[in-house]
């Protein structure tokens, strides 16, 4: 009741109101609306497809993906193939309404204090550069992140160097916004291991460090050395692009050859690629699969037997490398090849033969295999 006699008094509506925000704070204004348009996107685009569970649908944003013809090959395939400009979608994604809100205010509340000290096409970067590199931390490990709180953490980080810079920001300041915020950050890193919930803790951290060394070089160091801080800028931002590039191309990633591979028109590239996986990630049934069958294609079957039951000690619960082992088996058609083939496998798998020899269904050595 009193706001409302508080508009009527004053005599400003609430179209003014927010007209005199987008005067002040234009960049705040703009990335909100980007956010909320985000989100009715989302909903439009769950509620058609049936899922409204967490708004799984999420135009344009970065997900974990999985070959639909090879479950085992799964990434951030959108990324892996370019498209590096999710991660700042992402960034302006969000869960649900409450998480929405949430941001929403904190993301007001910061930029109350810094978007008119920034100007608005700085602010603008800023506030995009650290949705950007804020979310690295968990593309990193394949954890799919929306929403803004990288870049609320990075606010409060340029905040904690700007306060002792201009004293009348620390006068604005509420005395209990540095420490609740900073407590909020660093609380959630127990709760998420305890609780398992579901926070962004490393899109939290590099936020945070993100924004103090921008405020760090552009308001302490700038002052002492111009050419430094210009410098220590550069030189912090290609390494964020950096980090983008490598995680477009993880070479670390034995399911980023796999992907490559199946992609590859070229058979031998192809198959330098399913090499590169096995070694990489020797869990990738598929590609030990793939070249078993090529050796076999190739008509060297005592390889392909090999790399076969290689792919079966290092998958244990695979069926379907047993299965392929008893067809490369099968091709065997003389009692000196089954020999080696038995010499091959006791060699691969020691003291464990006689258990996987049945787990293949394969005769004991002197013994036909039966029809």
């Amino acid at each position: 009741m009193n706001w409302e006699a508080n508009l009527v008094t004053s005599g400003i509506s609430p179209f003014q109101m927010l007209a005199r925000a987008f005067c002040r704070l234009p960049v705040t204004c703009v990335l909100t609306l980007v956010s909320c348009f985000l989100f009715a996107l989302s909903v439009s685009a769950s509620f058609s497809a049936g899922s409204m569970n967490g708004l799984a649908v999420k135009p344009g944003a970065l997900d974990l993906l999985a070959q639909t013809e090879f479950p085992d090959v799964y990434g951030m395939i959108l990324l892996w193939k370019g498209e590096w400009w999710r991660l700042t979608i992402s960034a302006f994604h969000h869960g649900d309404l409450l998480h929405l809100i949430g941001n929403v205010l904190a993301f007001w509340i910061f930029a109350d204090l810094i978007e008119g000290k920034l100007g608005g096409c700085r602010y603008l970067a800023f506030c995009l550069l650290a949705g950007t590199f804020s979310m690295l931390p968990e593309i990193a490990i394949e954890k799919p992140v929306v929403g803004i709180s990288g870049i609320i953490c990075a606010q409060l980080g340029i905040i904690l160097v700007l306060r002792r810079h201009d004293e009348k920001l620390v006068e604005r300041m509420n005395p209990l916004l540095v420490p609740l915020s900073l407590t909020l950050i660093f609380v959630g890193v127990p709760l998420t291991l305890i609780f398992d919930l579901p926070l962004a803790n490393g899109a939290h951290m590099l936020g945070l460090l993100y924004g103090t060394a921008v405020g760090w070089l552009c308001y302490d160091l700038r002052f002492r050395n111009r050419l430094a801080a210009y410098s220590g800028m550069l030189v912090m931002h290609l390494l964020f692009a950096g980090a983008i590039v490598a995680l477009m191309h993880p070479l670390w990633n034995g399911r980023y050859f796999a992907w490559q591979a199946i992609h590859q028109t070229q058979k031998s590239a192809a198959i330098a690629n399913w090499k590169l996986a096995v070694a990489m990630d020797p869990a990738i049934e598929v590609a030990w699969r793939t070249l078993a069958l090529h050796e076999l294609a190739a008509g060297d079957r005592h390889k392909a037997w090999v790399t076969v039951l290689t792919g079966a000690r290092l998958n244990r619960s695979s069926t379907t490398l047993n299965d392929l082992v008893r067809i490369v088996w099968r091709e065997f058609d003389s009692k000196t090849e089954r020999d080696r083939a038995y010499d091959e496998l006791e060699q691969t798998f020691g003291d464990e033969t006689e258990a996987w020899l049945d787990r293949f269904e394969l005769p004991l050595p002197g013994r036909d295999l039966p029809p």
